[in-house]
């Protein structure tokens, strides 16, 4: 009888971790997109060119320190995420996918950005990481 109290525990256990997973990862780029690959190095004029563009266009909501803001901060729906810790959890080239792509309060910048630009901010973040 304890075995099987013991394997129903796990199952639930099991479930619990898979459904805390996915919520965490809800909003994931395609395959394909994912596997992009940044073209850019990390050198001085990258990053201080990718520095510019975040300030310009993804700061307001992200925050000068790129770790996000709160709803309340921003008059969005919800808070912003930490994009250094977003960067340690995610592709690149989910990252960019979801910059060019967009969705809820997080505009698309694909008519506004060019790919490089959206490289470059990338290429900043990265460098921001400790």
């Amino acid at each position: 009888m304890k075995s099987i109290y013991r394997m129903m525990f796990l199952g639930l256990l099991v479930f619990a971790v898979l459904s805390v997973e996915s919520m965490a990862h809800e909003w994931m780029a395609p395959k394909e997109a994912a596997k992009l690959a940044n073209p850019f190095v990390q050198d001085e004029a990258t990053v201080a060119w990718g520095k510019e563009v975040y300030r310009n266009n993804c700061a307001y909501c992200h925050g000068e320190t790129l770790e996000g803001l709160t709803a309340k901060d921003t008059g969005l729906t919800k808070d912003t995420p930490n994009l250094k810790r977003s960067l340690k959890t995610h592709s690149e080239g989910d990252i960019f996918w979801k910059i060019q792509s967009g969705r809820g309060d997080m505009p698309g910048f694909r008519q506004t950005l060019s790919e490089k630009y959206i490289w470059a901010v990338i290429t900043y973040i990265k460098s921001e990481i400790r």
